[in-house]
């Protein structure tokens, strides 16, 4: 059934935890018209999360689950445009003045990390 879709992941679970809450927030609520929109959000979040389980396009679906992880993750990492052939090229922080080797164009530039 899952073959050649995405699957649950963190993005898919957060979404899921979050329409439970919203649920939960629309069932406390006594005024039923004040209610009708945190229902109407977990409606959507569920859709959201249904969306992305059954989801063919993984590029897109992982891209999304990256962007999101990347919120709550420090990056070790520093990028740099290669000033000669603009190939991003990932170098460790906090490592000082440091000269920077290109791997596509072989170019050679210092950057302060």
């Amino acid at each position: 059934m899952f073959n050649g879709r995405t699957g649950f992941d963190a993005l898919s679970f957060t979404t899921l935890i979050l329409s439970i809450v919203f649920a939960t927030l629309s069932s406390v609520i006594r005024e039923r018209y004040l209610a009708l929109l945190p229902a109407l959000v977990a409606i959507a979040l569920i859709a959201y999360t249904c969306f992305r389980i059954f989801s063919t396009n993984i590029g897109k679906r992982r891209y999304e689950a990256d962007k999101f992880a990347s919120i709550f993750r420090k990056d070790p990492y520093k990028r740099f445009k290669c000033p000669k052939c603009a190939t991003v090229c990932r170098v460790p922080k906090h490592k000082g003045k440091i000269k920077i080797h290109c791997p596509s164009c072989g170019n050679e530039f210092i950057k302060r990390t």
